[in-house]
């Protein structure tokens, strides 16, 4: 199912499409560049919201209206106490069935790029450095 909403173009240096692209091959989280970065603009909006409302440890999730109509029959059914009850339990049952196997080696894999991102950074100020230097 494709998203609906308006289309915008963006222009990124070629290292960080490759960076990107270095991501989404590791990732089958996310289907393509633009929903990465769809969803990486809104993460860093709340999360910034969220710093400035005095929330700076909570995190905001999105959720469509179906998913809303089904925690509210749940409400309704006695099955959870409210919205915030309904999405800890669903969270904790998931975290619970996690592979946390496949979770360490994502995180070795993103701790790998962001040294990779450092190292290419200070290669490029370094070259930078001498060009000007000469």
């Amino acid at each position: 199912m494709r998203a609906k909403g308006e289309r915008i173009t963006i222009r990124l240096p070629e290292k960080d499409l490759r960076l990107i692209d270095s991501f989404l091959e590791e990732e089958v989280e996310f289907s393509s560049r633009s929903e990465l970065l769809r969803i990486s603009a809104k993460e860093l909006i709340d999360n910034r919201i969220a710093r400035t409302k005095g929330h700076a440890g909570e995190t905001f999730v999105s959720v469509s209206d179906d998913q809303i109509s089904v925690i509210d029959y749940l409400i309704k059914k006695g099955r959870f106490k409210s919205r915030e009850a309904a999405l800890f339990e669903i969270l904790r049952d998931y975290l619970e069935a996690v592979p946390w196997e496949k979770v360490e080696k994502a995180e070795e894999k993103l701790q790998k790029i962001k040294y990779q991102l450092a190292t290419a950074k200070m290669m490029e100020k370094e070259i930078e450095n001498n060009y000007l230097k000469h």
